[in-house]
């Protein structure tokens, strides 16, 4: 709400206004001085809980969110965090067998090791052409990269790199 400088010039009609409209604010949502009394609680499929209006009253204070308020009601809220727990509990309990791959090894903290390629003339001949387009002046390096061969080239030089999953 802009605020206004209203003087006693300004006439008593004004004054009166202004104070309708504080009074009104004020009255309707202490938390957030909005004029709306029902709020979108967003829910989540995840745990089966739909969407609805809700009065703002019911919505938890988030100060970290820009209108202060949370985005599900208190109720659902909590309904929410106690199914995440429930899963992570559930999740710790049994662990799933999961492929290892590049990102899996990285966040783990753990290398991929290179596996050896299986016709190392090929992987000398792929670094070489690398190297040679690697060479050329940029836009004719931006053309080459296109190309087939190349492409091929950058295929067997990953693989030797990056075990595939």
């Amino acid at each position: 709400m802009a605020t206004r400088k209203v003087t006693r010039s300004d006439g008593a009609a004004a004054i009166a206004m202004l104070d309708r409209e504080r009074s009104i604010t004020m009255t309707t949502t202490k938390r957030t001085g909005y004029l709306t009394e029902v709020r979108r609680c967003h829910g989540s499929a995840r745990f089966g809980i739909e969407p609805h209006e809700a009065p703002v009253s019911t919505f938890p204070r988030q100060p970290s969110r820009k209108d202060g308020l949370g985005v599900m009601c208190t109720e659902h809220w909590t309904a929410y965090v106690k199914g995440l727990r429930e899963a992570r509990i559930a999740g710790a309990a049994s662990p799933v067998d999961e492929p290892t791959t590049t990102a899996n090894a990285i966040i783990s903290g753990t290398r991929a090791t290179a596996t050896p390629a299986a016709n190392a003339d090929e992987v000398a001949k792929a670094e070489a052409l690398i190297a040679e387009v690697d060479a050329l002046p940029a836009a004719q390096m931006a053309q080459r990269v296109g190309d087939a061969d190349v492409q091929a080239a950058l295929e067997t030089s990953a693989s030797v790199r990056i075990p595939s999953a």
